[in-house]
């Protein structure tokens, strides 16, 4: 017997009868019935345009490309960097930029798809302001 059936049918006996045994089975159908409920809900599913949108705003620079940016960067606040090498940073620097600007394009459309700012936005996706570039 599903729990549907087991509920029309304790509404019928109640109907016919009236006593406390009857209602300590309803209300042990109802606890149980809010305890299936609760464990049977599912935290909200992304939507298909969200689930895209958090792919791209994760898409960041080729992993080799980030890399060598992230050493340029260290060497140049450390002041070991090289001319040859702040050349290269000044040559990547563009790329990172670009890619910063494109992710936080489609920040803004998943912000103003769930209705709120995107520095909330970012707050909620654990995302950091990216730090300011010297080159």
């Amino acid at each position: 017997m599903n729990m549907q059936s087991a509920k029309l049918e304790l509404i019928k006996q109640i109907a016919d009868i009236q006593n406390e045994e009857l209602l300590g089975r309803v209300r042990q159908l109802l606890k149980e019935a809010e305890n299936e409920v609760k464990v049977s809900r599912k935290p909200p599913a992304l939507s298909k345009e969200e689930a895209e949108l958090l792919l791209k705003i994760n898409e960041g620079l080729p992993e080799e490309v980030q890399d060598r940016y992230n050493e340029l960067l260290s060497k140049q606040a450390e002041e070991t960097i090289t001319e040859a090498e702040h050349e290269e940073l000044t040559r990547l620097v563009p790329q990172a930029e670009a890619k910063t600007a494109e992710r936080m394009k489609y920040l803004v459309e998943l912000a103003r798809l769930w209705q709120t700012t995107v520095d909330e936005a970012m707050e909620r996706l654990g995302i950091k302001p990216p730090p300011v570039i010297h080159a």
